[in-house]
C-alpha cells in the first residue's frame, strides 16, 4: 500500500511540475491544437511563435534525465516560427532554437539531447563575430523523421519524409526521403 501511494504521489508531483512550465509558456505566443502530453517540464521563450499539433508528447518518463530533462522550445525573433506536427514526440533534454523558422513534421520521433539550430548566432569572420548576427535559413523535418540521440540538425537542412537519423550525428546538409544518414558530417549510410 505505501508503495503505490509513493509510486502515485510521484506521478502526481511530476504532472504538476510539468503542467506548471507548460502555464509559465502560455502567453499568447504559444499556440496548441488539441492535447499536449507533458512528462518533463516545457519553456517556450523568446518573442516568436510556438505552434503545437495534437497530441505532441513532451518527454519520456524512463529516458535519461539529465538535470530536469526539460524540453526547449524557443522562437528567439519577433517572426520566427516553431512549428510541431501532430502526434510527434520530443525525448528529454531536447532544444529548438528559432531565429527564423523550425517546422517540425507529424508524427516525428526526436531523441534524447537532440539540439536544433537553424541560424550561426555569431557571424564567422574574425572581425565581425563579436557583434554581427550570423547566418539564418530555415530548418524542415518532413513527415515520419526519426533524429537519433544527441544529434546536432544546423540552419538550412531538409530531412526528407520517413528518413532516420543515427545518433551523434551532425546534420549540415540536406537528407533524402526514405534514407538512413549518420556521421559528422552526416551521410546517407542506405535506403530505408
Amino acid at each position: 500500500m505505501l508503495r503505490f501511494f509513493t509510486r502515485q504521489g510521484r506521478s502526481i508531483i511530476k504532472r504538476w511540475r510539468a503542467a506548471s512550465f507548460w502555464y509559465d509558456c502560455r502567453d499568447g505566443r504559444v499556440r496548441k491544437e488539441g492535447r499536449l502530453l507533458l512528462n518533463v517540464p516545457l519553456k517556450c521563450d523568446g518573442s516568436g511563435r510556438v505552434s503545437l499539433g495534437a497530441d505532441v508528447s513532451i518527454g519520456l518518463e524512463f529516458a535519461p534525465m539529465l538535470a530536469d530533462g526539460r524540453v526547449r522550445l524557443q522562437a528567439r525573433g519577433v517572426d520566427a516560427k516553431i512549428t510541431v506536427g501532430a502526434g510527434t514526440t520530443f525525448s528529454n533534454n531536447v532544444k529548438v532554437i528559432a531565429e527564423e523558422r523550425v517546422t517540425i513534421g507529424e508524427p516525428c520521433l526526436i531523441g534524447d539531447a537532440v539540439l536544433i539550430l537553424d541560424s550561426d548566432f555569431h557571424n564567422l569572420s574574425a572581425a565581425g563575430r563579436h557583434n554581427l548576427l550570423g547566418a539564418t535559413a530555415p530548418i524542415i523535418l518532413e513527415d515520419n523523421v526519426f533524429v537519433g540521440s544527441r544529434s546536432i540538425i544546423l540552419k538550412g537542412v531538409t530531412i526528407g519524409k520517413d528518413s532516420g537519423i543515427g545518433a551523434g550525428s551532425v546534420v549540415v546538409r540536406s537528407i533524402p526521403p526514405g534514407v538512413i544518414a549518420a556521421g559528422n558530417p552526416a551521410i546517407v549510410i542506405r535506403p530505408l
